[in-house]
Parts: structure tokens; C-alpha cells; sequence
């Protein structure tokens, strides 16, 4: 498993989030609320992809607070940090994980699965964002008890 960054983030209570690519616009504004909030909070780390495009609103948020960030990506760990990143990487703020064992660039189906199992399995709480039964997520929360559904 490759990282980079700051690995005391995973001492903090761990919420793992996760959004559909399929989104309800009845859900973006309580997502939104929940970022903003969770943005906030020195004490957590908000463990995800940050694939889909909700999942890329909600890292904005994070990055303009205070909160940690573990970033599990599917695919090799990056060689240099992206500019988006930067600030809060230099603040100790930032996690990079590739826990799959892969050299690929670009994030394929399976790994991307792979990788949501593995932030499921780290996470001491999971918080899905507007998921329906065709989604690919949907296993995944039906299968986690200790979860919330914006």
C-alpha cells in the first residue's frame, strides 16, 4: 500500500462518505449543509475517493476548512501533489492511500470498487449521498450498519 502525506489523520474518528453519480438535487443542498459542517471539525477525517462529482463538491468545502482529508485512490500514488491539494497538504491536513497494488494511472471499474471497500472497512462511520438500488454503491451501504443516508 502506497501513502503520502500526513498518516496520524487515520487517529481521528474516520467518516467515510460516498455519492452516486447519479445525484437527487433534493440531496445537494443537505450534502452541502453536512460539508460545510464537517469542514469545521478538527477532530475528524473524511475518508474517500473523491470520484464522483458530488464527492468533488464536498472536497472543495473540506479543503477550505479545517478538517482532515484521507484520499483513497484507485489507481498508483500520485508523484507529485495536485495544486487543488496543496494548501491543505502543507498543513498536515492530507492523506493520499493507494491501497491496491496496482500501477495503473487512470481508475478503473474494479479497482474503483476495490477502493470503496477499502474506505468502507476503514471508516468508523459511513454517510451516503442520494443512493438508489441500481446504484453500484448501494451494496456497499446496505451491508454497513453504522451509516447515514443525506
Amino acid at each position: 500500500m502506497g501513502t503520502l502525506g500526513n498518516s496520524s489523520l487515520l487517529d481521528r474518528m474516520k467518516i467515510g462518505y460516498f455519492a452516486s453519480s447519479k445525484i437527487s438535487s433534493l440531496s445537494v443542498l443537505p450534502t452541502l449543509d453536512w460539508a460545510a459542517e464537517m469542514a469545521s471539525r478538527q477532530d475528524v477525517a473524511i475518508v474517500s475517493g473523491f470520484h464522483s462529482k458530488m464527492e468533488r463538491e464536498v472536497l472543495d468545502f473540506l479543503l477550505r476548512g479545517k478538517c482532515g482529508i484521507v484520499c483513497v485512490l484507485a489507481r498508483s500514488i500520485y508523484k507529485k501533489i495536485p495544486k487543488k491539494y496543496r494548501e491543505a497538504y502543507n498543513a498536515g491536513r492530507v492523506l493520499f492511500m493507494a491501497p491496491v497494488n496496482t500501477s495503473a494511472n487512470r481508475a478503473s471499474r474494479h479497482l474503483c470498487q476495490q477502493r470503496n471497500e477499502y474506505v468502507a472497512s476503514l471508516s468508523d462511520q459511513l454517510v451516503f449521498s442520494s443512493l438508489t438500488p441500481d446504484s453500484s454503491l448501494y451494496e456497499l451501504m446496505e451491508s454497513n450498519q453504522s451509516q447515514t443516508f443525506l
